[in-house]
């Protein structure tokens, strides 16, 4: 079994994939960040999320990670040495040897993440293709047909926008997002609470919607498949008519699919 460890700005998720004849996610758990959440803290938690799914973790024979927050990177990698001890592949360190075309201005800003979706996407052969990762932000990454990234769009993501709002704002209620489907009963909200849902889930689609528009209006990207992936990326299936495909753990088969093919 594989462990795909994806941490984020926001949580961290913790995948355990078989591998015998085809990749199958088996179970994942997912962990706020806390920089203070040290290898011995991490590990008593983790422990217990085998037991309780009946997994051992014997059983684990790589490991696979791509973060984005370096304080976190470190505690998962001490985890790793001091209670895994088994082949590991972190993307961080890997970036420009994982065959993977950066064609951006400096390929070291781009996200870990960001490229291990890039390369999945060529292996599941979805591209090219518009990924919109749904996270703390929502991102828009433009991959080439030989999985190349090539650039993208960041844009604020939903729960952080609604925390800002409730932040910055003295009387408005804290919210939480859930999806709107009939458009002509919730788009215009009757009382504060239906507003905001209104204001940040429409708000979202539109901005989705337009964003998609604009990069298709560039010729070369006429053709080029939507897909979504992240926590949030349910949400909005039935209301952004322009996605194609969501792949709900895109980044954690890439992860998988990258240690295969670098395991040695």
């Amino acid at each position: 079994m594989i462990l795909a460890i994806d941490c984020g700005n926001t949580n961290t998720v913790f995948a355990l994939y078989s591998i015998d004849k085809q990749i199958r996610q088996l179970i994942s758990w997912r962990i706020n960040n806390d920089p203070k959440r040290t290898a011995d803290l991490y590990y008593p938690w983790l422990l217990k999320m085998f037991e309780v799914s009946k997994f051992d973790i014997k059983n684990v024979t790589g490991v696979s990670v791509a973060s984005v927050v370096p304080e976190a990177l470190l505690n998962i990698k001490s985890l790793i040495k001091k209670y895994l001890n088994v082949k590991t592949l972190i993307v961080n360190e890997n970036i420009l040897k994982l065959g993977i075309k950066v064609n951006i201005e400096n390929p070291k800003e781009a996200g870990a993440d960001r490229l291990v979706n890039s390369y999945a996407a060529e292996k599941l052969k979805i591209s090219p293709a518009i990924i919109i990762d749904f996270g703390t932000a929502t991102t828009f990454d433009i991959v080439g047909k030989n999985g190349s990234y090539n650039g993208g769009i960041i844009a604020p993501g939903v729960n952080l926008s609604l925390e800002a709002l409730y932040l910055a704002t003295a009387n408005l209620p804290k919210v939480s997002l859930r999806p709107l489907v009939d458009k002509n009963s919730s788009i215009i909200g009757k009382n504060t609470i239906s507003a905001m849902e209104s204001g940040i889930f429409w708000g979202y689609v539109s901005m989705i919607e337009g964003l998609i528009e604009k990069i298709k209006s560039v010729n070369k990207f006429t053709d080029y498949k939507v897909i979504a992936t992240g926590g949030l990326s349910n949400l909005f299936k039935n209301s952004v008519k322009s996605i194609d495909v969501i792949v709900d753990d895109l980044t954690l088969i890439g992860l998988v699919k990258l240690y295969l093919n670098n395991k040695n």
